[in-house]
C-alpha cells in the first residue's frame, strides 16, 4: 500500500466495515471519520497521507485517491480540547456490555430494533461536572470507541472542545456530532 500506513489502513478498515461510503479526512497530523451513528472518530495520522479527503473503502483496499474537500461536511472539534474527567477502561467496557444486554433483553416487545438502538445511542450514560459544568456523555460515544477498537488498559479522558464532547482512548478517539447554534 503506496503511501498508506498500516495503521491508517486499519483505522480505514474499521469505518468500512460500518459504512465503506463513509468520509475520511486527513488534516492536522490527525485521520477523522464521520460513523454512521453520528459521531468522529479520530486517530494521529501514522502515514503518507496528503491534507486531503478519502473514501474508506478505497483506503481499507489500499487506493489512495483523494475526494474533492468539498465533500466533507461538518466541523472538526477545535483546539484546545480540555480533558474534564478520567474514566477506568474496566467502567467503560463495562458500559458497553450493559448497553449489549440491555437491547438483547428488550427484542421483540414490541418495539422495532432501529427505534430500540437509536434510542440506546441518544442515553446520557455518564454525566461529569468540572468547574461547575456539566457535560453529558452519550452512549454513542462508549459504543464508537468500542466498535473501532480504541479502548486499551489506560483510563480514558473525558475531553471537551467548547461545547462539544469527547473521549480519548489508547488507540484513538471519539467526538460527538455537531451541536448546531446555540440558543440565545
Amino acid at each position: 500500500m503506496d503511501g498508506l500506513a498500516t495503521d491508517d489502513a486499519a483505522f480505514a478498515s474499521r469505518v468500512a466495515r460500518l459504512d465503506a461510503n463513509a468520509l475520511l479526512r486527513a488534516q492536522g497530523g490527525r485521520l477523522w471519520a464521520m460513523l454512521p451513528i453520528g459521531v468522529l472518530a479520530v486517530r494521529d495520522l501514522a502515514g503518507g497521507l496528503d491534507e486531503a479527503v478519502y473514501r474508506a473503502g478505497d483506503l481499507s483496499e489500499g487506493r489512495v485517491q483523494a475526494r474533492p474537500a468539498s465533500e466533507w461536511r461538518g466541523r472538526l472539534p477545535q483546539p484546545p480540547w480540555e480533558a474534564v474527567e478520567t474514566v477506568p477502561a474496566a467502567d467503560i467496557a463495562a458500559i458497553d456490555r450493559q448497553a449489549a444486554d440491555a437491547l438483547r433483553q428488550r427484542r421483540g416487545q414490541g418495539t422495532g430494533d432501529r427505534r430500540l438502538r437509536d434510542a440506546l445511542l441518544d442515553h446520557v450514560t455518564l454525566r461529569v461536572e468540572h468547574e461547575g459544568a456539566q457535560y453529558a456523555v452519550e452512549l454513542r460515544l462508549v459504543v464508537a470507541l468500542m466498535r473501532m477498537g480504541f479502548l486499551g488498559e489506560n483510563p480514558v479522558r473525558v475531553l471537551r472542545a467548547g461545547r462539544r464532547v469527547g473521549l480519548a482512548a489508547a488507540h484513538g478517539g471519539v467526538w460527538d456530532r455537531e451541536r448546531g447554534l446555540p440558543l440565545l
